[in-house]
């Protein structure tokens, strides 16, 4: 027996940090993809160089992932500026100057 003890057979090695976040990318990739459909997005469009570009930016993109997480921002900044109570203005008060001598100078009137 090569395994150590108290392990089950068939029960594989644990994973690095780098395959844990692998899988967590095309977890949340594949999620995305189920929640919106980019064949209906209109600014979405599949360049000739094989890369993806948004008509929305004009920016090019190497994955779906990444116009996904753009599209995600610009939304969430949208909804958040539409939820927030409309904050009143403050009033401007006019403030008065007074007119005061500075020390030293000639002709100045003394209060």
């Amino acid at each position: 027996m090569d395994r150590e003890w108290g392990s089950n057979p068939g029960s594989g090695d644990t994973a690095s940090a780098q395959n844990e976040a692998i899988d967590h990318r095309e977890r949340l990739w594949r999620l995305a993809l189920e929640t919106i459909d980019l064949a209906k997005d209109p600014y979405f469009m599949h360049n000739h160089l094989g890369s993806y570009e948004c008509k929305l930016c004009l920016t090019l993109h190497n994955n779906e992932g990444n116009y996904l997480a753009q599209t995600n921002l610009a939304k969430g900044a949208a909804r958040e500026a539409k939820e927030a109570p409309a904050q009143p203005q403050p009033h401007n008060r006019k403030v008065t100057l007074r007119k005061l001598v500075k020390i030293g100078r000639p002709g100045g009137l003394m209060e």
